[in-house]
């Protein structure tokens, strides 16, 4: 499907939608932009039909849960849920009858609502991570209408949801100082016993962030995490399947609702630790607002270590190939210890954005990237000194890049070197 014709079905699609909408006769407000149409319905309610007009494929996401419809033909179609409109009817009769307030006659709108956050994570991984498995996490976000204590059962694993973190809602009485970064809670409630598989968690969002755990399928906290923005906490948590919860804002409640101004979004995947595989979550800034991030979460086996250079007098090294087929070498940035994979084909020397926070990498200018999962942005320093090996380097351009584990050894550096290969040993000196 071209671009022009996907744009025309799209807006077709949208049209359609409207129609369907308005021929119910009840008060549903639309709110659309070039890729979302949102429905908002008179109890909160909210469901939300996201187009990526590039690809031509729709999500569509509610309470019950969020689920991706590929073009197909004429229309687009689910493995799970069949035909997008077929779906759609079935969720918009299911939610009007839900509550009362949703069966009546459309009202003059004399408020406007705030938009839905949706947040969309790409698919797929790097390919130069050992054995990353990068899960699409989309953010739909709706009201919460639950009272205390009566935590709101989902079918799906549900959509993620939006509400106000107030103290009124929450009971209870906001504390006095911010939480370290770092501090972790265990609800009592949820018979959670702290142990097992190492769960990291990098915030790479401008504003702090708490992390929510619940049981499956229920809003019924078992552990929250705090990690303070631009920094990273780790806790130990028993294998299984938790429901993933992040609590956002500006001012700080509790270690159960988060923030007195904030939101409390739950994503429409679970969260799978399994036994002695390390998990991260890297959460990185979408927008200016607390709420305004993304979440992408990767697991992996600690590969074997790279093989130890060897030095001859005058600091060659030589360096035997690593078992996966690459080539590593130990450096540093800035004083921050770093170990490099050689990259041939990279023009500029990358490193990990936590490799850059380690190194306090400043003055960063933003950049687009085309990787092999689409453009992203990254940015562009200067390091005032870099080793590799026993030489120093000074005033190196680096690339820091989002999403990325490897540090890669680029022709920037390569090139102050003269570099041999004898089959599975790799030679570098200085020119």
């Amino acid at each position: 499907m071209t671009e022009s014709a996907s744009d025309a079905a799209g807006d077709a699609l949208f049209a359609r939608i409207r129609q369907m909408v308005t021929a119910r006769g009840v008060d549903i407000r639309l709110q659309q932009d070039a890729t979302t149409l949102k429905l908002v319905f008179a109890d909160g309610q909210r469901i939300l039909i996201n187009l990526d007009r590039q690809s031509g494929r729709v999500w569509l996401a509610a309470a019950a849960g969020g689920s991706e419809f590929l073009p197909q033909g004429s229309g687009w179609h689910s493995p799970q849920h069949g035909e997008l409109l077929d779906r759609l009817g079935e969720l918009l009769e299911q939610t009007i009858a839900s509550d009362p307030r949703n069966s009546r006659v459309p009202q003059p709108e004399v408020t406007t609502r705030s938009p839905v956050i949706i947040q969309h994570v790409p698919s797929g991984g790097h390919g130069l991570r050992n054995t990353a498995i990068i899960v699409l996490l989309a953010a739909v976000a709706y009201l919460l209408t639950q009272q205390p204590g009566q935590p709101r059962r989902t079918g799906e694993p549900a959509a993620i949801q939006t509400g106000s973190a107030s103290v009124a809602d929450s009971g209870r009485r906001c504390e006095s100082r911010f939480p370290d970064n770092g501090s972790t809670t265990v609800f009592a409630e949820s018979g959670l016993r702290p142990g097992g598989t190492e769960l990291t968690l990098n915030n790479e969002h401008a504003h702090p962030l708490l992390l929510i755990l619940t049981a499956p399928h229920t809003l019924i906290p078992s552990i929250s995490v705090m990690v303070h923005a631009r920094q990273q906490a780790s806790v130990r948590i028993p294998p299984g399947q938790y429901d993933l919860m992040f609590a956002a804002g500006t001012r700080w409640c509790d270690a159960r609702s988060g923030f007195s101004d904030g939101r409390m979004l739950k994503f429409s995947e679970p969260l799978s630790v399994p036994h002695d595989t390390p998990v991260r979550i890297a959460m990185q800034s979408s927008g200016a607002g607390p709420e305004d991030f993304r979440a992408l979460i990767s697991s992996f086996v600690p590969a074997a270590p790279p093989p130890a250079p060897s030095f001859s007098g005058d600091g060659s090294m030589t360096v035997k190939r690593h078992g996966n087929g690459h080539f590593y070498l130990p450096g540093s940035i800035a004083g921050v210890p770093v170990t490099f994979m050689l990259d041939t084909g990279a023009s500029v020397t990358s490193i990990t954005s936590e490799i850059a926070r380690e190194a306090d990498v400043r003055n960063c200018k933003d950049i687009q990237v085309q990787t092999a999962n689409g453009s992203t942005t990254g940015c562009i320093a200067l390091v005032p000194q870099m080793t590799l090996g026993n030489f120093t380097l000074k005033n190196i351009t680096v690339a820091v890049m989002p999403n990325m584990d490897t540090n890669l050894l680029g022709a920037n550096v390569l090139r102050n070197f003269r570099v041999g290969q004898d089959g599975d040993t790799l030679l570098i000196g200085r020119n």
